[in-house]
């Protein structure tokens, strides 16, 4: 072979083998390409996830704070319907208990009129015998009064006058301050409910009024300390 021909052929030889070796350096950077494309791919979806994720729990969190608050108001609402039923069968209770109130105040003054009778002495018969009469409807009013939980306050003589279940009409000099000396009304009460006060007079202990020589005492003392 002549040199051309030689240098030639070493000429294409190198160039081949140049190409040789650029060619899976093309390839490697495609490949490289790519999985850099998948991870970019993938770290997107990550981020996508990550992000979702992080909705997902806030909203979460506002789910279980509602359901918190949902929850307390529930608990509000039942105490406060508790508390109205509770106050409804108070006042059903208390209607039924104190029904008769006012049937009771009605008749009081008709007792009023049996107590009066009652305490005149009669000494004709026949009158005697309309008083047993009078007694005997008395004690059923009376009986009627105690099936149904009403009391009478029957206040005595001598003891001390109690403005919770009293009603002082008058007072007369004595030896005691706020001492009964007399009863002319009975007291009614239904239940804890005071329907009449007891009508009655007390005692006023009387002022010491001093004498002639204590008041000249008093009026000497009064100049010499002037």
């Amino acid at each position: 072979m002549s040199d051309e021909m030689k240098e030639a052929a070493k000429t294409e030889e190198k160039a081949m083998s140049e190409e040789t070796k650029t060619e899976p350096k093309k390839v490697d950077s495609k490949k490289e390409k790519k999985e850099n494309e998948e991870i970019s791919k993938l770290q997107n979806e990550l981020a996508e996830m990550t992000k979702k994720f992080e909705t997902a729990e806030k909203n979460f969190e506002a789910a279980d704070k509602n359901a918190e608050d949902w929850k307390n108001k529930y608990y509000e609402a039942y105490a406060d319907m508790s508390n109205v039923r509770k106050q409804i069968q108070k006042e059903s209770d208390d209607f039924k208990k104190y029904a008769v109130e006012k049937f009771v105040k009605d008749i009081i003054p008709a007792l009023d009129s049996f107590d009066y009778a009652l305490k005149k002495e009669q000494s004709d018969p026949a009158l005697q015998k309309y008083l047993e009469g009078f007694l005997m409807i008395n004690n059923k009013f009376l009986d009627a009064f105690k099936a149904h939980d009403i009391q009478v306050i029957q206040a005595q003589k001598g003891e001390e006058y109690d403005p919770n279940l009293m009603e002082a009409f008058s007072s007369i000099d004595g030896e005691e301050d706020n001492k009964v000396v007399d009863v002319f009304l009975k007291g009614y009460k239904l239940h804890d409910h005071l329907l009449r006060p007891c009508g009655v007079i007390i005692s006023k202990k009387a002022e010491v009024q001093p004498t002639e020589d204590k008041k000249d005492t008093v009026e000497s003392d009064k100049k010499d300390e002037k």
